[in-house]
């Protein structure tokens, strides 16, 4: 069975065109509750849902009652769909039995098996063999956070889901204005798709009247995404930057200053200085936490080579800036892009 991923389920569920098995796991347990409400959505028909829905939940399980579940026929149905939550802490029997049931699913039936959190896959160092081998017969998906690509890709199928398409551009605009916020950015998927109406596509325009001003634009949102492997974003943002006439000289100062202070807790952490002495010497003790942790992240994530190659870039975009007939949006929109990645 091929690996899936997010996009892919929900495409499936538009088509409703339903995988045997799946299994979800990973470490972002917000796409995980996601997949199942949208599974579960899409693929229990209302009509019957009393007799073709059934949940169960590992701990404590009764495996001859699942297994009679899902080899029952539908009725009034397509589809008969069964849910496992927490497949991860059901005795070893039932991942077993579960595992040799994904080999040879029923067709009329959707098993999900939901994990708690994430099952370690490493055919060389001792994956479990139940998981192994719904890795092999299952739609499987781990669940890590989405890049930035995949979060757009993301925003896309969601909208498609909900019976809308919208254009990479007013996708990007919806990412730039809310951030990586995947409920937030749901709920107000949500929200367009009721104010566009009959219209099939969501605008660039609807975003905007729909979200407000802009948000997530400023000098220090720009050095953010570059600092974050976000170019995408770093580009955006560039745009509304010279859209205001804000100085791309002081962009990249404010940039310089930001990898300079992640060098600095570099240097300190190679000497072994508490995180906390580390704080009070770059004067961080007032700083937001998840702004000192982020900070702190990056500078773990560098290497020195990577910090030597992000100052020289900074160096000669600075140059170019002040000696070049080229746009400075092209001057910043460039160096986002050759940011060396963590």
């Amino acid at each position: 069975m091929p690996r899936t991923d997010i996009n892919r389920i929900n495409r499936e569920c538009a088509d409703s065109a339903f995988q045997p098995v799946y299994f979800l796991h990973g470490d972002e347990s917000y796409l995980i509750r996601l997949a199942v409400d949208t599974l579960t959505r899409h693929a229990v028909e209302p009509a019957a849902a009393d007799f073709n829905y059934e949940r169960f939940h590992g701990p404590g399980m009764n495996n001859e009652r699942v297994l009679t579940s899902v080899a029952t026929p539908p009725m009034m149905a397509t589809r008969r769909v069964v849910l496992v939550q927490d497949v991860d802490k059901a005795q070893l029997k039932a991942r077993d039995l579960l595992a040799a049931y994904a080999e040879k699913p029923c067709d009329s039936t959707v098993l999900i098996l939901a994990a708690s959190s994430r099952v370690k896959i490493d055919k060389r160092r001792g994956t479990p063999k139940w998981a192994a081998r719904l890795e092999q017969a299952a739609a499987s998906i781990c669940f890590w956070p989405l890049r930035e690509h995949e979060l757009l890709s993301w925003i896309v199928s969601t909208a498609e889901l909900g019976g809308k398409k919208i254009g990479r551009q007013a996708a990007n605009d919806l990412y730039a204005r809310l951030g990586d916020d995947l409920a937030r950015l749901a709920g107000e998927l949500d929200k367009l798709a009721f104010f566009v109406g009959e219209r099939e596509e969501i605008s660039p325009r609807d975003v905007r009247e729909m979200t407000g001003v802009d948000k997530g634009a400023s000098v220090f949102d720009w050095v953010d995404a570059l600092a974050t492997g976000k170019p995408l974003l770093a580009a955006y943002i560039t745009g509304q930057l010279a859209s205001r006439g804000e100085s791309a000289v002081g962009a990249v100062a404010a940039a310089s200053a930001h990898f300079g202070r992640v060098a600095r807790i570099r240097g300190l952490m190679a000497r072994r200085v508490p995180d906390e002495r580390i704080k009070k010497e770059l004067g961080l003790s007032w700083w937001r936490e998840d702004s000192v942790r982020e900070l702190f992240a990056q500078a773990r994530a560098f290497s020195d080579d990577k910090m030597k190659e992000i100052f020289s870039l900074l160096l000669q975009t600075d140059l170019r800036l002040k000696s070049s007939s080229l746009p400075d949006r092209l001057i910043l929109d460039t160096l986002a892009f050759s940011i060396p990645g963590d």
